[in-house]
């Protein structure tokens, strides 16, 4: 059970170890991350992180985000340009389909 980031869908042409350097900086983590130490306490029960994007979230993000809601045990809602991510128990609610 862990993170790892999913780098053979970056179309960069650049090495391994930088692709996953650029993964962490994506705008839906860096939100999360943002989130959660404006949250104040993780423990309130029934709060639930929203994160608005203008574009598709990419499968690293997906993934990230499924692995974030069950160890954070909270519901993350991502809007990406085609959808509303629900991620809940390491689940979405597009069933990773998007």
């Amino acid at each position: 059970m862990g993170y790892v980031p999913e780098t053979s869908l970056a179309l960069h042409d650049i090495e391994e170890e930088h692709k996953e350097e650029q993964l962490y900086h994506h705008s839906e983590k860096l939100a999360l991350v943002f989130a959660i130490m404006n949250q104040g306490s993780l423990c309130r029960e029934r709060s639930v992180i929203r994160i608005m994007k203008n574009i598709r979230i990419c499968v690293d993000c997906h993934n990230f985000m499924k692995l974030a809601s069950d160890l954070l045990g909270k519901e993350i809602v991502v809007r990406d340009s085609n959808r509303f991510h629900h991620f809940k128990d390491r689940i979405c609610s597009c069933n990773d389909y998007w």
